[in-house]
């Protein structure tokens, strides 16, 4: 039985291409400002900012594809596309956040001069422009969404950052050194979410069973349908960290009505996301 769910898809695609847009925009506005004000926060987000544009138009054209219908070469469809931005994006951001670390390091023993006022302005627009976007992206379903959207909510926490840095620097020209150590924060806190997403994005090609999925509770259910007798195999894997594929091979009670069997454990198995199920009787 195959049952299609590619809505959360399909939203997603359109949140992504809202928050490409945004990102798009803003990213303009940052390079002037990083390159006007001198600090080392807004340079590396000039780096940071411009890997976001990069990533979410990469995750927006993954997300496009994940909702083809299924063909020969991809019989499940293209669902993992997802996964695979997912992925690709994680490990971008990642690397980015490496970058901006050995800039900024170096820069706590020799700070330089900043613009404050103008940071200030820009770290004001940059707060709006990324709460439209996290707003946009939370709630939001899909790997490719999530790792989009701790990467925006990081730079909430960057531009809300640099807002506090600059009203200091206006009046304490003597905490320059801050603007590094700001940017190093922020380059750590995304390391690690972008981390555990990449981890848990990696658990779903290695088929791994899906987080939301209680074995013991979903063969208990099982053998307690009327006719059920036992579990001889079963395996249950995710498409793309929502949608989920499952095989059962159970002995069954030959004179009880089959469809009945098949249409109880098809009802217990929506609840766990279960797109596709495979059953034989023995």
């Amino acid at each position: 039985m195959r049952i299609d769910t590619h809505n959360h898809h399909k939203n997603a695609s359109e949140n992504l291409a809202f928050v490409f847009l945004m990102n798009l925009s803003f990213n303009i506005i940052v390079i002037i400002g990083g390159l006007a004000t001198n600090s080392m926060a807004i340079i590396a987000d000039c780096i940071h900012d411009l890997s976001d544009t990069i990533s979410i138009a990469l995750a927006w054209v993954l997300e496009k594809i994940s909702q083809k219908e299924s063909s020969n070469n991809y019989s499940y469809g293209y669902q993992r596309f997802s996964i695979l931005g997912a992925i690709i994006i994680s490990i971008f951001v990642i690397i980015m956040a490496c970058i901006i670390l050995s800039e900024a390091i170096p820069r706590l023993f020799a700070p330089e001069g900043i613009d404050a006022e103008g940071m200030l302005i820009i770290s004001i627009i940059g707060l709006v422009f990324k709460s439209l976007s996290v707003y946009r992206l939370h709630g939001s379903e899909t790997f490719n969404e999530k790792a989009i959207f701790f990467h925006q909510l990081g730079d909430i926490f960057e531009w809300l950052a640099i807002l506090i840095l600059s009203i200091v620097l206006i009046f304490w020209d003597g905490a320059q050194y801050l603007d590094p150590f700001v940017s190093i924060g922020i380059a750590l806190w995304l390391i690690f979410n972008l981390s555990r997403n990449l981890y848990k994005a990696i658990q779903v090609i290695l088929q791994k069973t899906p987080d939301n999925f209680d074995v013991n509770e979903f063969k208990t259910l099982i053998m307690g349908i009327e006719g059920v007798e036992n579990i001889d195999d079963f395996h249950i894997w995710s498409l793309d960290g929502i949608d989920s594929v499952m095989t059962l091979k159970i002995e069954v009670d030959f004179t009880k009505n089959l469809d009945e069997i098949k249409k109880e454990i098809y009802t217990i198995s929506n609840k766990y996301h279960v797109i596709d199920i495979t059953i034989e009787f023995e």
